[in-house]
């Protein structure tokens, strides 16, 4: 069992509850102890799902003061982790299917779901390396997925292959210089893209976060 403990957040004007990890560092040594030649630590499947990140929290952000999320809309929580965008997607009233390549992320955000919501969610298993076509929905959100760039080749591809015709893709991330060429290269692949910038403080820090809609491609 993991020890775990309950954040609270409010993210404009709504209240939001999350279950996270106290020793994220323990499940890195838990990945480690496999040994160099367990899947999991060839693919490098370390456990950054178990942390609340703040690009995560600047696309909840995001979600409430674009107002791009009405009532009954699908969305997609591509590479879920904790839950939080999706979350609040559902907390303004869509209809939203979370998918992680690891149980323990789909474990995690059900519980914050049902922390937060009434309504019943779809919790998949899914690689976004291989996109599955029964996952489309009207929007896309994806917290932090540009996050190594061996992700890059597979994210354009990922992005079509989950969004419905004239949907839209919402993507964050904290402003890393090496995925820049990735967002800016988006717009040759046939993506419209849009950004803003958020501000915000998360754990006694500062944090400056990229949110980009993409529609197309």
């Amino acid at each position: 069992m993991y020890e775990t403990k309950k954040e609270q957040l409010s993210i404009s004007g709504i209240d939001i509850s999350i279950l996270t990890i106290v020793n994220v560092d323990a499940l890195y040594e838990k990945l480690v102890s496999k040994g160099d030649e367990h899947e999991d630590v060839k693919d490098e499947r370390i456990p950054y799902w178990a942390d609340l990140w703040p690009s995560a929290v600047a696309l909840g952000e995001h979600l409430v003061k674009s107002n791009v999320i009405k009532p009954g809309v699908n969305v997609h929580d591509m590479g879920c982790g904790l839950g939080l965008p999706g979350i609040v997607a559902g907390m303004l009233g869509a209809d939203v299917l979370f998918t992680d390549y690891l149980d323990e992320a789909l474990d995690f955000a059900k519980q914050n779901w049902e922390l937060n919501c009434k309504t019943v969610a779809r919790f998949e298993k899914m690689d976004w390396r291989k996109p599955d076509l029964a996952y489309k929905a009207d929007i896309l959100v994806a917290s932090d997925v540009a996050y190594e760039r061996r992700s890059f080749e597979y994210l354009p591809d990922a992005f079509r292959t989950l969004t419905n015709p004239g949907g839209k893709i919402i993507v964050s991330e904290p402003k890393r210089l090496y995925a820049q060429e990735f967002f800016n290269s988006l717009q040759y692949q046939g993506f419209q893209v849009t950004k803003f910038e958020y501000s915000l403080r998360l754990k006694n820090f500062n944090h400056s976060i990229n949110v980009f809609e993409l529609i197309g491609g």
